[in-house]
């Protein structure tokens, strides 16, 4: 028997009262706490940006969300459980827009440059810089920890995905953990070089230069390869 709450007021259809299941209740309720919940996260990222890490009150982030300070004391009951929340929500979003960009069809040259956009919009983005601000400003070894754990579980998982991507492309396996470790490696040098120097176009350029580089690895791999075959079948045929 489906339980259901009487609800006052008239509907379309002209009845006083309507009877509403306690399911569509509780999925209305539940709807409402998640937005409430993005909105603060939403606002506490925003102030961050704004005022950094060791500015940010509490006080401001329910002003800037629209919140009371209760309403968010009750979804966040602490500053540093407010931080790993919106820390852990801009993670856990990115790494399953990462999975699906490793997901879909390509050739090699696709398959890198995919990898290097899903990097970027990580590495780039305004959470990760906030996340670098909390784990370099903070004197929490526990928050630090927290965040730095965070960020293990939504990228280390991903890093599997793009190799095995990168197999299913073509690239050899034994270069596969080489080359996506140096390609990372250069978007985060980037995300540093920024803070001086956000040239876009220098940045295409060099990246554009990355991938003809390991274009080049690979067709030096392949042409060695087929050396080593051939002059393997040439032994094998000038024996007696």
């Amino acid at each position: 028997m489906v339980q259901s709450r009487r609800v006052s007021g008239v509907d379309a259809s002209g009845d006083a009262e309507r009877t509403v299941p306690r399911r569509l209740v509780r999925r209305a309720q539940a709807e409402r706490s998640d937005a409430t919940k993005r909105q603060i996260l939403e606002a506490t990222a925003r102030l961050i940006v704004r005022k950094g890490y060791s500015e940010l009150r509490v006080a401001d982030v329910a002003s800037e969300a629209g919140v009371s300070v209760g309403a968010q004391l009750h979804h966040f009951p602490s500053k540093d459980a407010l931080l790993v929340a919106m820390i852990e929500h801009a993670f856990a979003q990115a790494a399953v827009a990462g999975q699906l960009r490793a997901a879909s069809e390509g050739t090699v040259r696709e398959k890198v440059r995919a990898i290097i956009d899903d990097a970027k919009s990580f590495f780039f983005s305004e959470h990760f810089l906030i996340a670098t601000n909390i784990v370099l400003s903070t004197r929490s070894s526990a928050i630090r920890d927290e965040v730095l754990e965070l960020s293990r579980r939504s990228r280390l998982p991903l890093e599997d995905a793009w190799r095995d991507a990168m197999i299913a492309a073509g690239i050899p396996e034994d270069l596969c953990a080489e080359l996506l470790t140096l390609t990372l490696c250069i978007i985060r040098g980037f995300t540093v070089r920024r803070l001086w120097d956000d040239d876009a176009l220098w940045q295409s350029q060099c990246l554009a230069l990355w991938e003809d580089m390991i274009e080049l690895l690979l067709a030096s791999r392949e042409r060695s390869a087929e050396h080593a075959k051939a002059g393997r079948g040439r032994v094998k045929g000038a024996q007696p």
